[in-house]
């Protein structure tokens, strides 16, 4: 057994870079990998909008899931209490798949977001990126009302 703790820790100090940091951006201190991608997990590519505009919407973000799967629904109440789903199209135009419920995630200024119009908090940010993650959801888009 205690061969196995001495190899296990050496295979961790051998991967851990030398003991270098990863690269990151100078002006966010954010790993270059997560600024490449936007998200540390999830798939930014559903996410129609920067972290940075994040906010620069009428006060919320939206988009769609399934009806009927009440474990997806539970999953965003844990992701966020303040996710709402219900029947409706909006800007994510759930209403053109029949079945599909519209979610909402607010957008205020300072429980979201860091400015007004301006960008989401990272932790809200973080929340966009664990919803992206979910395949039954293709896409998070801004609310623009008319």
């Amino acid at each position: 057994m205690q061969n196995l703790h001495v190899c296990l820790a050496s295979f961790v100090i051998g991967c851990g870079g030398g003991g270098q940091s990863p690269a990151t951006d100078a002006a966010s201190g954010v790993p270059d990998a997560e600024v490449a991608l936007g998200c540390a997990t999830g798939n930014a590519e559903k996410i129609n909008f920067s972290q940075q505009q994040s906010c620069a919407n009428d006060g919320s973000v939206e988009f769609c899931i399934p009806d009927g799967d009440l474990e997806l629904r539970d999953m965003m109440r844990a992701i966020s209490t303040s996710i709402t789903c219900a029947p409706g199209g909006g800007r994510a135009e759930c209403n053109r798949v029949p079945g599909l419920l519209l979610c909402t995630y607010p957008t205020a200024f300072p429980e979201q977001c860091s400015t007004q119009h301006g960008a989401m908090t990272d932790e809200v940010w973080s929340d966009m990126c664990a919803i992206s993650a979910f395949p039954e959801i293709t896409a998070i888009v801004a609310t623009f009302f008319e």
